[in-house]
Parts: structure tokens; sequence; C-alpha cells
């Protein structure tokens, strides 16, 4: 589909043709997330729990997209996988309110603790430069500080659940950055 539509767009004269390929990509690209955010949708519709869907994917997407980690091989896996992560916050959000406030405090501050310190990372798929490494390190920190005080906010006023989305959003972030670094140890190991 996004072969077609890259070469319809460079036979109408909208771009060119030297461009084709980046513009399928992007379009390629545009469908997966449009994709995903249809199924975050329904999925936060059928579990009538479409405020916290929302506000984890939020959470999520904007802190995942500065941080790295690990990352599926295939997009099939990666949308599947994506899904079922969705699934978190719903249906353990209850354990925010079992939870002692220490052990909450103490895994939020581990979890961005690793944020604070591994992002970015690379994967073995995109090796960052040093320009790189600089702007997207500052805006994952700089995002992970303000989703930790908006769970705050959230947790304070009685939003448990909505707390707890942008909680379990930054562990699962924590958790898929030390199995990408683990991933990259592996990899560099079995390279030698």
């Amino acid at each position: 589909m996004s072969g077609r539509l890259s070469r319809w767009m460079q036979e109408r004269g909208i771009i060119e043709e030297g461009d084709r390929d980046i513009y399928q990509y992007g379009i390629c690209n545009g469908v997966i997330i449009l994709m995903n955010l249809v199924t975050a949708f329904l999925i936060g519709l059928f579990t009538e729990q479409l405020l916290v869907v929302c506000v984890f994917t939020l959470s999520f997407m904007t802190l995942r997209s500065f941080t790295g980690g690990f990352h599926c091989d295939g997009r099939l896996f990666c949308y599947i996988s994506s899904s079922l992560v969705l699934f978190i916050p719903v249906y353990t959000g209850s354990l925010l309110v079992r939870m002692s406030v220490p052990a909450v405090l103490v895994t939020l501050a581990a979890a961005a603790g690793i944020i604070l310190i591994l992002s970015p990372m690379h994967s073995k798929n995109r090796k960052l430069d040093q320009k790189e490494k600089k702007h997207f390190g500052r805006r994952a920190r700089v995002i992970v500080v303000l989703q930790i005080m908006v769970f705050f906010v959230l947790w304070r006023q009685g939003y448990n659940d909505c707390a707890y989305a942008v909680y379990s959003s930054i562990c699962i972030i924590a958790f898929f950055m030390m199995a990408g670094k683990a991933g990259l140890f592996i990899q560099l190991h079995m390279e030698k």
C-alpha cells in the first residue's frame, strides 16, 4: 500500500522520484502508528478502561520515542507486543493501591534512574552519533522528570488508575532498556 501511494504521489508530481523511498518508509510507519492507536482505542473501549489506556499510550509513546532499548525484529511482532503491553495497566492497576508507598517510590526511582542513566540507547539496527545521543538523551530526561511529576499529581489527587498508567509506563520502558542493554551485550560478545 505504501509503495502504491508513494508511486501515485510521484506520478502526480507531488514528490520527486528520488524521494519516493523516503516517503514510502514514512507512509508505512505512519500506517503502523495509526494501527497501534486504533488498537489502543479499541482495547480501551472493550476493557472499559479507555482513559487508562490513553494515559498509558501517551506516556509510553512520548518517552519511548527518545529512550531506545529493546526493539522487536519484525513489524508484526512489534505490533502484537505493543498491543499486549496495553493490558498491563488495564489489568494490574489495582497494584498501586495495594503496594506500600515506599515500594512505589523505590520502584519508580529505580526505573527513572535506569532511564536517566541509559538514555538514549543504540539499537542493533541503528547506532546514534554524539549529536543524536545528546539530543535524545536530553529529551528523555526531561520527559521522564515531567512524567514523574504528572504521576505524583495524579496520585495525590486520587486518580490512582491514571497514576498507575504513568507509573507502569516508566517501569516498562526501564525494563525494555535493560533488555536492550542485555541484547547489545550478548550481540557484542557473540560477534567476538
